[in-house]
């Protein structure tokens, strides 16, 4: 190329050597040009894009030199709004609509068939649930694609597991639980359906191995395990390592390539168990017999991205529609699991009342006699018998203090008016370990000069004490006893036997060789005080899963009214009676999961849009400047999905305003919300 003047407009223009302009590629003619597959020659094809009205399948041509890799299930680049996009074989059929131009698909990316038709199925039914999308559900199921991991082969075992003699014993202490045990080992298993509450002084884990070794004690079949988090994995597999060749894990911090390997190896048949976190509830396994998944109201059950679907309810799906067997577990148990057991459509699973007289620890709540004794005890933070049982308790061993809040003094608040103390940017102030000076939670900017914006004071005083400072004032009371704190910026994962007051935030707490010789548990009034919908239901969680360390008939202290139900329930180990009273309790009251519910986030102009194109009977809360609650009966769950689904779409198609967003049957709803409005 050499700059040339343009003689009648004065200015450059770059042309060829010979003075010619380029000539254009020719662009690519229709589909009818190239030889088409002989048989089956149109794939229907999902192609990778969150908008809502793509969200369907999409139909492409396949040229005779591509028909012997396009098949359903393989990635595959198609060419879409004049661009080349990502997409999904999901089928072939024989023949398009007469007079129809389609393209071909380009090139396929690979020939494994990583999307198999029941992952499929199943992520097309969870984005029906949801109101979502199949490209945003899909993108959980199948990890992204790692040639290397591919080109390796992957060998079947013939590994089998041994039941051993403690595995069939284990079951036993459960009512309904020998049942279970001996149909998964019996390999009759299809549509049973379990909702188990853990027995104190028995691990989960161990609980979850006995079934394992149930179902791989057959030359076929497999099964899938979610947990929280990837300590719970290193659990199990430690527990199962005589099942190494046979056990494939999937967590969301290993690698690309290693976490593509693990899921080619279920694919495959190269392992017959996955064990994972949340995502692993998709994982494929031939022959699938059981889906297990352990503490379904943690969090990271949850999926942070839309279209926010719960690892407990995406394997409920998967169970209703493959016949394979589901178990739920949970330190306590879940109002959701308690509706299935209430319908009929799993069967309880809780510790029978022997198990219990044997090994529950013996809790103490505060009483009108011990009012009575220490006329402080109803305001303390630490009342005397809470400090009684613990020096006791490290004659024996170590004891656990479990306190809600990590930090130091993670809250403050006005000292005059009790206004929350906020930084500029809207996070909390708090003070750190050896801090002088208050500093904000969410952006850490010292707070040097400030000022109540309610009532213009400027002290502070303390709202919460967190996990170091209750450290250092057991270090006071205890001078010579060893004191260890953990949280989750700083986990400790075990302790020994020997005594030791052990400070642990809810999920952080360390295993105890032997159990704890004794447990305390503060704040446990100001838990059951949060304005949250889980607040009761949360509290019962962390209380019931410290209590599973415990040594048997351990003493148990609690900082809460021995009236409160959650403490009653607590000291009769007794967690489903307690999900049934929260399950009454919110039926009565309209809300979750009695009902479903979808809130919608986005301007309030775009809310009453939507709300408008509503046709399923409903009721509404709100809208608030928050958002608003959309609320009908569970039998009327499906419909309000899919008409959000086309409500979404259309108003995409149209331009109409900007999106709102959908999130179904949330974890935790609006707290604040109107009073409800007329429903259509």
């Amino acid at each position: 190329m050499t700059p040339a003047t343009n003689p009648q407009e004065d200015q450059l223009a770059l042309l060829p050597a010979g003075g010619k302009p380029p000539a254009r590629r020719p662009r690519k003619g229709p589909s009818a040009t190239l030889e088409l597959a002989a048989q089956l020659p149109i794939a229907q094809v999902r192609i990778d894009s969150p908008l809502p009205q793509l969200d369907r399948i999409f139909d492409y041509t396949i040229s005779r030199q591509l028909d012997d890799l396009v098949h359903p299930g393989v990635r595959v680049r198609v060419r879409f709004a004049g661009r080349l996009v990502s997409g999904f074989v999901v089928g072939r059929v024989p023949a398009h609509v007469a007079g129809k131009s389609l393209r071909p698909i380009e090139r396929v990316l690979s020939n494994e068939r990583v999307l198999t038709p029941e992952i499929a199925d199943l992520v097309s039914a969870v984005a029906e649930h949801y109101a979502g999308t199949f490209s945003d559900v899909v993108r959980s199921a199948v990890p992204p694609r790692h040639a290397r991991a591919e080109s390796l082969q992957y060998e079947k075992p013939v590994l089998v597991a041994q039941v051993r003699d403690e595995d069939t014993a284990r079951w036993s202490r459960y009512t309904n639980g020998a049942a279970l045990f001996r149909r998964l080992r019996n390999g009759k298993s299809a549509n049973t359906r379990g909702v188990w509450s853990a027995a104190p002084a028995q691990p989960w884990y161990q609980d979850i191995a006995a079934l394992i070794r149930a179902v791989l004690e057959q030359p076929s079949g497999g099964a899938v395990v979610v947990l929280p988090d990837a300590h719970d994995v290193d659990l199990l597999a430690r527990e199962l390592a005589e099942l190494r060749e046979l056990t494939a894990v999937l967590t969301a911090d290993q690698g690309p390539e290693r976490r593509y390997r693990e899921f080619l190896r279920g694919l495959r048949g190269a392992a017959r168990l996955v064990i994972g976190t949340r995502a692993a509830v998709f994982a494929p396994v031939l022959d699938l017999r059981l889906i297990v998944v352990w503490d379904d109201q943690d969090d990271s059950l949850w999926e942070p991205h839309a279209p926010y679907w719960n690892a407990r309810d995406v394997a409920a799906i998967r169970s209703s529609a493959t016949g394979c067997a589901l178990l739920v577990g949970s330190p306590s148990r879940s109002v959701e699991t308690q509706l299935w057991c209430e319908r009929g459509w799993a069967q309880s699973l809780a510790p029978n009342r022997e198990t219990i007289s044997v090994s529950a620890p013996l809790v103490r709540a505060l009483e009108q006699d011990d009012l009575a004794r220490d006329a402080a005890a109803a305001s303390a933070r630490l009342p005397h018998m809470a400090w009684s049982v613990a020096k006791a308790g490290l004659k024996a061993g170590p004891v656990l203090v479990q306190v809600p809040r990590r930090g130091y003094l993670p809250t403050l608040s006005c000292q005059n008016c009790r206004t929350p103390a906020r930084c500029s940017c809207g996070g909390y102030l708090g003070f750190g370990i050896g801090q002088s000076i208050p500093s904000c939670t969410w952006c850490g900017a010292p707070a040097r000069d400030w000022k109540c914006a309610n009532c213009g004071d400027t002290h502070l005083r303390a709202v919460a004490i967190g996990v170091e400072r209750t450290a250092e004032e057991f270090g006071r009371a205890f001078p010579s006893v060893s004191i260890i704190w953990s949280q989750s910026s700083a986990i400790r994962r075990s302790v020994g036997a020997a005594p030791a007051l052990v400070i642990a935030t809810p999920g952080a707490e360390p295993t105890a060789d032997g159990g704890y010789a004794a447990v305390v548990i503060l704040d446990a009034r100001a838990q059951l005080q949060r304005p949250q919908l889980q607040a009761t239901g949360e509290a019962a969680r962390r209380w019931f899963g410290a209590a599973l360390l415990a040594r048997p008939r351990a003493p148990l202290v609690i900082t809460a009214d021995t009236s409160e139900p959650v403490i009653q329930a607590l000291i009769r180990w007794d967690a489903p009676w307690f999900a049934k009273r929260e399950l009454a309790d919110r039926a009565a009251a309209g809300l979750l999961p009695s009902t479903r519910m979808a809130v919608l986030h986005g301007a309030p102009a775009d809310i009453d849009d939507v709300l408008s194109l509503l046709t399923v009977e409903h009721q509404v809360l709100g809208p608030t400047d928050a958002g608003a609650i959309v609320v009908v009966g569970r039998e009327l769950g499906a419909q309000l999905s899919a008409q959000l689904r086309v409500i979404s779409a259309t108003r995409a198609v149209k331009n109409a305003g900007k999106p709102v967003t959908v999130t179904l049957d949330p974890r935790e709803p609006i707290a604040k919300a109107a009073a409800p409005m007329a429903g259509s």
